[in-house]
């Protein structure tokens, strides 16, 4: 195997020459250093990664925490990252969590150990336990889907009460008068707390009756199914429903299916992401699109001015939404 000296011996300079050229250091001259890249290359020297990442205290690695890879959200969201990163010729390290709150802390920590230079948590719920381990995070941490502002964490999220008001604006215009809610987990402040906030909001102030219901599921079909079918039998009187994701809004679809009702003639349905589902379900779901991409990318470039020290001047980056008018709404 090509060594140090076998480079330096063929280039005709010294063995810190060499050093210096590989780990990218100033004062060498670009010829000298065209001819010892030249030289690493015609005895195949193989540099040593791990002794460069060590003495240039870099590694270009980031860590990219995602609660599941299955996501719709959470795919197009690696995607816009990943652009990036590979703009500024980082590495992305990805793990999926399973929705495990402590998995989240445990990856945080071997991240650190792993030397990444930053990390992007997909976080699905805040709590003391995870801002404490941010907080002792070496690497600097930037959430996205969860605001971590008051702790002073860097966070991407979307408007998430105000895409609940606007579906109660949206489900009143549409005439309905029973409204509920199929949420997740109450933990989940973005998508269940806030959506759900923002719903009541709109039916107060436009004076329409209370919210009929709030349930909690989890992000599947399967759930909105089991959600649905259960809330029928309890509220047979529900005329329009706004579920926290699209994926529970299409089981909801498939529940009033099986219960003899037509979604958005019988129960107006509306969901949340503008899922790849969403536009070829029977009928299909009228919904909201968020732009995961574009917060995939604002993380990227937010964690990128955060691993070269640049000083923020947003606590936050709030992105918005579309309206997606389609069939059950």
């Amino acid at each position: 195997m090509a060594s140090l000296h076998d480079v330096a011996l063929l280039a005709g300079v010294s063995k810190s020459t060499v050093s210096r050229v590989i780990n990218d250091e100033y004062g060498v001259k670009k010829a000298t250093r065209i001819k010892v890249m030249k030289a690493v290359e015609e005895v195949g020297y193989v540099v040593n990664q791990v002794a460069k990442d060590l003495k240039s205290q870099k590694t270009n690695l980031v860590g990219v925490i995602v609660p599941r890879v299955s996501s719709h959200a959470t795919a197009q969201g690696v995607d816009g990252l990943s652009q990036v990163f590979d703009d500024a010729q980082k590495h992305v390290l990805l793990a999926s969590c399973q929705q495990n709150a402590e998995k989240e802390i445990e990856y945080i920590q071997l991240f650190n150990k792993k030397r990444v230079e930053g990390i992007v948590l997909y976080a699905t719920h805040i709590d003391q336990q995870l801002v404490h381990a941010i907080q002792q995070s070496y690497a600097p941490v930037i959430l996205v889907g969860q605001d971590g502002s008051l702790f002073n964490i860097p966070s991407i999220i979307h408007d998430d009460l105000r895409v609940g008001f606007e579906a109660g604006n949206r489900l009143l215009n549409a005439g309905c008068r029973q409204i509920g809610f199929i949420g997740v987990a109450d933990s989940d402040v973005a998508v269940d707390k806030l959506r759900s906030e923002g719903l009541q909001q709109a039916l107060q102030m436009r004076q329409a009756e209370p919210l009929l219901f709030h349930s909690h599921g989890e992000f599947t079909i399967e759930s909105g199914y089991s959600q649905m079918k259960q809330l029928l039998e309890t509220f047979p009187q529900t005329d329009g429903v706004f579920c926290a994701t699209d994926r529970i809004a299409i089981g909801a679809i498939n529940a009033l299916k099986d219960a003899g009702k037509t979604a958005g003639k019988d129960v107006k349905v509306l969901g949340v992401g503008n899922d790849e589902l969403s536009s070829v379900c029977s009928p299909s779901l009228s919904t909201f699109n968020y732009a995961f991409d574009k917060a995939g990318e604002s993380a990227a470039r937010v964690l990128l001015e955060l691993i070269e020290g640049k000083p923020q001047v947003m606590s936050k980056v709030v992105l918005t939404f579309q309206n997606i008018d389609r069939e059950t709404c």
